[in-house]
């Protein structure tokens, strides 16, 4: 009676049992990567470790995971050990990953400080706005001068005095510069200074000790991700009281700068060869206030090494974890099942976007402040994810009849079709585009965007999900009403308009509607590339075309936009990183037009016949998948399931390939 009423809930949920596996297993594996990997990064720059070091470290991982994956892939093919290998596989990803957390985090405590400064070819100053005097940290300069009077009153009243001038109601120009008090009670505040310029193009900024700009005689930096010291913050800086501006409760000072250290020099101007401004954070001693104390992580040469050595062995256990998941999932689902692939990934999407939301969230609310996340939780959560995991794996029925393609037999066979080697240079470049974003956007959010806090990358994963799931859908029907070239296009528009309004946000709330174009760059992109990547390939290598498909994407493409934005960010600054992107963007679009209409004018009749021929073997196999279900329910063992290495996700039809009836169990 039991087992009778157990077989009708499972009716009534329309699932098949035997799939239950495997929709756990995409399920809490893909849990596991949007509760953790995502957040790697700003993972890495609150430990202290620099923009160019997480590019290394994320520019190598993904050459590591396509050379390592089809060995572990061979292994497990010559011993039939698939299930063993996928459980182990799992549990080292699992151990390394939590190793990460043993890096040691060696911080300092500093006074935090925003303001801005201006620069010209005359004179550089610091521009400070407050609002009513807030004492909100961060803290503006001028509540930081503020501070320093209240902490130092009872033993120097001269101080709050010498800010405003010799006389409450001078009129001189300049005030007096407090470290020419003799009193050596005087305080000393050293601010280490890091800016980012906000005008759109910023002039090269000289430290010299001119007393104007003719031409540099002394350091001549970029202005992107500027560095100096002002070991002696009260005596460089001298407030300019006929600057003084009061537009309803908005009150702006200007305080001249001099005397500032870059490297081990000190100069005592700093000129821009025209007008800028930059945003600026200080980073002031203690001792002189107690507000808005933060902490940061020094970079440590050793530190890097190990993080490298950690994350590099955690990426080499995860690296076969989904392909050898894929293969399974094939054997399982069997010949007549296999279109039902895509409904068993559908619930790992699902577990990405809600564990990467609810990590968020978690990190939000135990974290003792806004400057720094606990980041442990997501860590936890990630190894109690990779246990259910192991579990799903464990109650799989795998036939032991698995093996995969080895695509590299036909490589050289590729490279003899210019059409497909340049259109995976292109797919190159979408890897790129997407390698840049994973590793750097987040840093960017929080670095450079006002009103960030620490939920807005789970709400980022949450909408890019919603819109890859949706546009996936429908990608077929956009495929069949536009073509795969004009999808190919739009894909290019779209990583162009994505990086370009990247470069110009403010409000770090300006991300959100700019994240649905990530429907567009992977979900259009990767299902447009499947599907023409088969069309164009002669009948004998499409299976080849279609591995090196992604690991050209997720490979190749990816560890180098890893490692140039790192580059870009140190030399040029993220924002025109950002803009170089988008620009490149639409130079390609450009070329492959080109090239496509020029170069590449395949006759339609050529194509017509890829296509025929796609469509005959697909018709071949979804008739032989109905002649099986009659012959017999379960799984045919007689001969080794091969996992395709990519299937096309649509068709040109926009059907599905398999033609699975959408009224069959899951």
């Amino acid at each position: 009676m039991a087992n009778q009423e157990d077989t009708t809930i499972w009716k009534n949920l329309n699932i098949n049992r035997r799939f239950l596996p495997i929709k756990l297993f995409y399920f809490f594996t893909t849990a596991a990567i949007g509760d953790l990997l995502p957040f790697i990064p700003l993972y890495m720059k609150q430990i202290g470790l620099s923009s160019t070091q997480t590019g290394i470290v994320y520019g190598i991982m993904p050459f590591v995971g396509f050379l390592i994956r089809p060995i572990i892939g061979i292994i497990a093919d010559k011993f039939q050990k698939h299930k063993l290998c996928l459980i182990l596989s799992i549990l080292f990803t699992g151990v390394f990953y939590m190793l990460i957390l043993v890096i040691p985090s060696d911080t300092t405590s500093y006074v935090s400080v925003e303001t801005k400064i201006s620069c010209n070819e005359y004179d550089s100053y610091i521009h400070d706005c407050s609002q009513n005097k807030s004492a909100e940290c961060p803290l503006g300069f001028e509540n930081l001068l503020l501070s320093v009077n209240k902490s130092r009153h009872s033993t120097n009243s001269s101080l709050q005095v010498s800010m405003y001038g010799g006389q409450p109601n001078s009129s001189a120009a300049y005030s007096i510069i407090p470290s020419q008090v003799t009193d050596k009670s005087y305080p000393r505040l050293s601010c280490s200074v890091i800016c980012k310029p906000t005008t759109a193009f910023p002039g090269e900024v000289c430290f010299t000790d001119q007393a104007e700009l003719d031409q540099c005689l002394g350091q001549q930096t970029s202005p992107a991700n500027l560095q100096f010291m002002i070991y002696d913050m009260l005596g460089s800086t001298r407030e300019v009281i006929a600057d003084r501006q009061l537009v309803g409760n908005i009150e702006c000072h200007d305080f001249a700068m001099n005397n500032v250290t870059v490297g081990q020099r000190r100069y005592w101007n700093m000129f821009c060869h025209h007008e800028t401004e930059f945003n600026c954070h200080l980073k002031c001693d203690l001792g002189i206030t107690d507000q808005c104390v933060t902490k940061y992580a020094h970079v440590m040469r050793d530190k890097f090494v190990l993080f490298l050595v950690i994350y590099l062995f955690a990426n080499i256990a995860f690296a076969p974890v989904l392909s050898m998941g894929d293969a399974i999932a094939y054997d399982i689902l069997g010949d007549s099942h296999r279109g039902k692939w895509g409904k068993q990934r559908l619930f790992g999407t699902v577990g990405f976007m809600l564990f990467a939301l609810s990590s968020t969230f978690i990190m939000y609310e135990i974290s003792s402040s806004n400057e720094e996340i606990d980041f442990s939780v997501s860590f936890y959560i990630f190894g109690g994810l990779c246990v259910l995991s192991i579990l799903s794996v464990w109650i799989m029925p795998v036939s032991g009849n698995i093996s995969s393609k080895n695509m590299m037999v036909h490589i050289w066979g590729v490279m003899k079709h210019p059409q497909i080697v340049i259109f995976l240079g292109i797919v190159f470049f979408f890897g790129l585009y997407t390698g840049a974003i994973e590793t750097f956007l987040f840093w960017y959010l929080e670095e450079e965007t006002i009103g960030y806090f620490q939920v807005i990358p789970g709400f980022c994963l949450a909408i890019a999900c919603l819109a890859e799931t949706v546009l996936l859908f429908v990608s077929g029907a956009i495929i069949k009403r536009l073509g795969h070239l004009n999808c190919i296009y739009l894909v290019f528009a779209a990583y162009s308009l994505r990086m370009l309004a990247y470069s110009f946000l403010d409000s770090v709330f300006g991300v959100l509607p700019v994240e649905l174009l990530h429907g567009f760059t992977f979900g259009i992109m990767w299902a447009t590339s499947t599907s023409y990547a088969s069309i164009i390939s002669p009948p004998g290598i499409s299976a080849t075309v279609q591995g090196l498909l992604g690991g050209i994407h997720f490979g190749f493409g990816k560890g180098v936009g890893s490692l140039l934005t790192g580059w870009l960010y140190k030399v040029v600054g993220i924002r025109w990183a950002w803009r170089i992107y988008g620009i490149s963007s639409l130079v390609l679009l450009l070329i492959y037009l080109i090239v496509n209409k020029t170069v590449f004018r395949k006759p339609p009749t050529e194509l017509a016949e890829n296509q025929r021929e796609l469509d005959v073997a697909l018709h071949k196999e979804r008739k032989r998948g109905k002649d099986q279900n009659k012959i017999d329910k379960s799984v045919n063992t007689s001969k080794p399931v091969e996992q395709p290495e990519s299937e096309p996700l649509v068709s040109s039809s926009g059907e599905d390939p398999a033609g699975v009836e959408t009224t069959d169990k899951v």
